[in-house]
C-alpha cells in the first residue's frame, strides 16, 4: 500500500469520526503509542484518537486497514530508532512562530504525541522513567502553540526553538528506551542458544577465542550488540566476577588483569546506549564503572561528563569535575557549559570560553561548523589538534552543546 494511499484513506477515515483529528495529529499519536510501556489494542486507542466512527459500507471499512498500516509503520520506526518528525513538521528559520500557528503540522503532530502519552500511568514509573517522560513532554509542549513556545524559549527564542527541534529525536529515543526496553535486556533461551552456537564453540574459555570475540563485539556499536555483551557479562559474573568479588575489589578493578575484558564490555555497553540516545542508561553504567575504578584508566569520565550535561545533572557534573580536576578539553568544555547554564553570557562563562580557545583553536570552529574533521580519525591525538576535538565529539560533545539552548550561539559569539 503506497504512502499516498494510506494518507488519503486515513484522512477520509478521520472525516467519518466525531473528533476528526488531522493527519499530522494522527501521525503524532501513533508514534506516541510507541513510547508507552504497555501495549494498547486498537479498540482501546481508537476512541481516544477518533471518538466514534460512522462507517457505513465496505469501502469505508477498508480505511481502517490503511490506519493499521500506518500504525504498523509507526511501530517499526520505534523499533528501528527512526524517530524524526514528518518532513512537513519543519520549523521556520526566519520566525519559529510561523510554524506554530493553529492547524500547522508541527504543533498538531506534537499535540498528537502528547495525547497518546496521557495513556501512561505515571504512578507505575520509576524515577528515571518519569524524568525521561517529563523531558520529552517539555519539548512537545513547547511546540504545541505560540504561547507555550514563548514561555519556554525566552531570550534567543529563535535559536532556542531550533535547538529544541534538533533535540526532539534524543528525548524521544530516551523516553522509548526507559519506558519500554530498560528492563528488558535479558536473553531468551533461543537467543542464548543462538549466541552459544555463533560465538562459543568448543572451548569458550580459551583466551585467544575470548580475545577474538571481544574484538568482534567491541567493534559493533549497534543496539543488536547489547545481546552478546550481556551474554558475555553473564558468563563472567557466573564465574570469577561474582558479587563478592566485585565487593572485595571495588576501587582497583582495572589493576586486575582478568577484570579488564569485563570493564571494556561494560564501557562499550555504555557507549552504545549513549550513541543511540539512551544517555540516562549510559550515565548509570559509567558511574558504576568509576566506582570500580576511581582512577578511570579507561577515560570513562569523558562520556560521563557529556551524559550528565544532556541529562541536566549539574550537581553531579560539578562533583565529577572536582574529582578529576585536570586541564583537559572535556573538562574545560563541561565547565564552560555549566557556567553558561548557571550564569548565562557572563564573565565566569566567558573566562571558560577563553580557556577553550586557548586549549584548542579548532574547538569553536569545529563545534559551530566552520571547520570540518576528516571522516576517518586516527587512534591518537595531540593536545590542541583537530583530532582532540574529534575525540570530544565522539563522546557526545556536540550533543551536549545542543542540549543547552543558545550555547552554540554563545560559543560562536565574539
Amino acid at each position: 500500500m503506497s504512502p499516498a494511499k494510506i494518507r488519503s484513506d486515513v484522512i477520509k477515515l478521520s472525516e467519518l469520526s466525531t473528533k476528526k483529528p488531522d493527519y499530522y495529529f494522527i501521525q503524532g499519536y501513533l508514534m506516541g503509542l510507541g513510547v508507552l510501556p504497555q501495549l494498547l489494542v486498537p479498540s482501546e486507542w481508537h476512541p481516544d484518537l477518533f471518538g466514534e466512527f460512522n462507517i457505513q459500507n465496505e469501502t469505508e471499512l477498508k480505511y481502517l486497514e490503511s490506519l493499521m498500516a500506518l500504525y504498523n509503520q509507526s511501530m517499526d520506526k520505534v523499533i528501528q530508532n527512526e524517530l524524526k518528525m514528518p518532513t512537513k513538521c519543519s520549523l521556520s528559520k526566519q520566525d519559529y512562530r510561523d510554524s506554530l500557528k493553529p492547524n500547522m503540522p508541527l504543533p498538531s503532530y506534537c499535540k498528537g504525541v502528547l495525547q497518546a502519552l496521557k495513556n501512561i500511568d505515571k504512578r507505575m514509573l520509576d524515577a528515571g522513567q518519569k524524568q525521561s517522560l517529563n523531558n520529552l513532554s517539555s519539548v512537545l509542549k513547547a511546540f504545541s502553540s505560540e504561547k507555550a513556545a514563548a514561555k519556554e524559549f525566552g531570550e534567543f527564542a529563535q535559536y532556542n526553538a531550533q535547538e529544541y527541534k534538533r533535540n526532539y529525536v534524543y528525548f524521544m529515543a530516551d523516553a522509548i528506551f526507559e519506558l519500554r526496553f530498560s528492563n528488558d535486556l535479558t536473553l531468551s533461551d533461543d537467543d542464548e542458544a543462538e549466541f552459544n552456537s555463533t560465538f562459543l564453540d568448543e572451548e569458550p574459555n580459551e583466551l585467544d577465542e575470548l580475545d577474538e570475540l571481544l574484538e568482534l563485539v567491541l567493534a559493533d556499536t549497534e543496539l543488536k550488540a547489547l545481546k552478546p555483551i550481556q551474554m558475555l557479562l553473564d558468563i563472567m559474573e557466573s564465574g570469577l566476577i561474582t558479587k563478592q568479588f566485585i565487593k572485595d575489589n571495588t576501587g582497583h578493578f582495572w589493576g586486575l588483569h582478568e577484570t579488564r575484558p569485563y570493564m571494556m564490555l561494560r564501557a562499550h555497553r555504555a557507549k552504545i546506549h549513549a550513541l543511540h540516545g539512551y544517555t540516562q542508561k549510559a550515565q548509570s553504567e559509567l558511574e558504576e564503572l568509576l566506582k570500580l575504578n576511581p582512577n578511570d584508566n579507561q577515560a570513562n569520565r569523558f562520556l560521563l561528563m557529556n551524559c550528565l550535561i544532556i541529562n541536566k545533572q549539574w550537581e553531579k557534573l560539578e562533583a565529577l569535575l572536582t574529582d578529576f580536576d585536570f586541564q583537559e578539553l572535556h573538562a574545560t568544555a563541561s565547565r564552560a557549559l555549566s557556567a553558561f547554564v548557571m550564569h548565562g553570557d557572563s564573565k565566569p562563562a566567558n573566562e571558560y570560553k577563553k580557556m577553550l580557545q586557548q586549549q584548542n583553536k579548532h574547538f569553536t570552529k569545529i563545534l559551530t561548523g566552520q571547520e570540518k574533521l576528516k571522516e576517518q580519525q586516527p587512534p591518537y591525538f595531540s593536545p590542541g589538534s583537530k583530532e582532540e576535538v574529534g575525540v570530544y565529539l565522539d563522546s557526545l560533545g556536540k550533543q551536549a552543546w545542543i542540549s543547552v539552548p543558545a550555547s552554540l550561539f554563545w560559543l560562536r559569539k565574539k
